[in-house]
């Protein structure tokens, strides 16, 4: 398809439809610009993850989750607030935003975030990370239920 939408997106292959501007942004990550495909069998959600800082901005257009939604908010609600060892790994289902999580003894769940395009382009590869830092009870649980309020969309 051929076009541009109102978000400025290059139509893909794909048909996908614009839904809205909600967004939810953790430290220098937001996550915006919502697309549904077109075809209710589908089922799968395509957004935005961006990541702004002093000097960067790296934007992701096109990450894909299945529109129940439960992909990511379910790996960040699974962390433990009472703590574990080592490290915790998610990856979107195209692997091109993966999470890194780390607890650490000030009772604070450390995730490193990483975005880099599965689509290799003319122009090479890339990939940036971000890490922030929440509260391992109810700043985490507040992240939680805003991802799944972005991710979970009405098919219809």
């Amino acid at each position: 398809m051929a076009g541009v939408c109102e978000h400025g997106w290059q139509r893909r292959e794909v048909a996908m439809r614009c839904m809205d501007d909600a967004e939810v942004r953790v430290g220098p990550l937001r996550f915006a610009e919502r697309h549904l495909a077109e075809d209710a069998n589908d089922g799968r959600l395509f957004f935005l993850v961006e990541i702004v800082a002093p000097g960067l901005v790296a934007r992701l257009e096109g990450v894909t989750n299945l529109a129940d939604g439960m992909g990511l908010p379910c790996f960040l609600g699974g962390l433990d607030f009472r703590g574990w060892e080592g490290e915790k790994h998610w990856h979107s289902a195209d692997r091109d935003v993966s999470v890194v999580a780390r607890w650490n003894s000030r009772g604070h769940v450390e995730l490193k975030w990483t975005l880099r395009p599965w689509r290799h382009s003319v122009t090479g590869e890339w990939s940036a990370s971000a890490v922030t830092e929440l509260e391992a009870g109810a700043e985490k649980d507040t992240l939680v239920a805003a991802l799944h309020n972005f991710l979970a969309v009405e098919m219809g």
